[in-house]
């Protein structure tokens, strides 16, 4: 791309290794995105089954109802592109059956990607990250449907999960009416891709990260919130 102005050499991306926790509606896409962009390898992590709910998410059809997440995503991902190396653990993060192996495991990712769906994973997977050196990006969906954010946690230099607590982004559920806990498709496209982007400058060394972007669908508003480490946090102050 130096044509154009930008000295990026996307080759770097063959060479890399991510971990995605959680292969939902924001892993399914982060996964799908970083193999057409040419990931040398992904790591997959989750516990659970594709079901009738899971079919407003991208890369999952009907029928693939009861099949493991992790495999129908690694089936999806080769035919998207075969070169990309593709691991699976359809199991827990916090389970026994993975405790002996799960550091070493992590420790292959040049980088993490935080795609859960429940805090106290979430919280697990930060503390592991951060104790093993293993930056990531995190990303969450509000229960509306009609908004997300996006953090870069690079372990004892920006904040962590822990630091960040619970940052008030607009939500539109003080409106009328019960929140819908299945996001809208368009809205995880728009945060996956978001993490994404996040992702490649990350590992690609080019352009800036702001520290917290929440996304706001129902105005159209990217929210950016300067950040800083708690110092007093018991995962990485």
């Amino acid at each position: 791309m130096e044509e154009y102005g930008f000295n990026i050499n996307w080759d770097i991306l063959k060479s890399k290794t991510v971990i995605i926790f959680g292969c939902g509606g924001l892993g399914g896409v982060v996964a799908e995105l970083l193999a057409r962009m040419g990931i040398g390898k992904l790591i997959l992590f989750d516990l659970d089954k594709v079901s009738i709910e899971n079919l407003n998410r991208f890369v999952f059809n009907e029928n693939d109802i009861g099949l493991p997440k992790v495999d129908v995503l690694k089936k999806y991902i080769n035919l998207i592109n075969k070169d990309v190396e593709v691991d699976t653990y359809y199991t827990d993060i916090m389970g026994m059956e993975i405790e002996d192996k799960f550091d070493d495991i992590i420790k292959e990712g040049d980088l993490g990607m935080m795609c859960l769906d429940n805090v106290p994973a979430r919280q697990f997977m930060n503390s592991k990250s951060i104790q093993n050196n293993i930056p990531f990006v995190e990303a969450g969906l509000l229960r509306s449907g009609l908004g997300g954010y996006v953090h870069l946690v690079i372990p004892f230099e920006t904040p962590c999960y822990q630091c960040i607590g619970s940052i008030k982004v607009k939500d539109t559920n003080d409106t009328k009416g019960e929140p819908c806990s299945a996001s809208l498709p368009t809205t995880v496209n728009i945060v996956a891709s978001l993490q994404v982007q996040h992702a490649i400058k990350y590992l690609l060394k080019f352009g800036s990260i702001p520290d917290y972007v929440g996304y706001d669908a129902l105005y159209d508003e990217n929210i950016i919130v300067p950040l800083k480490r708690d110092v007093n946090c018991y995962i990485c102050g």
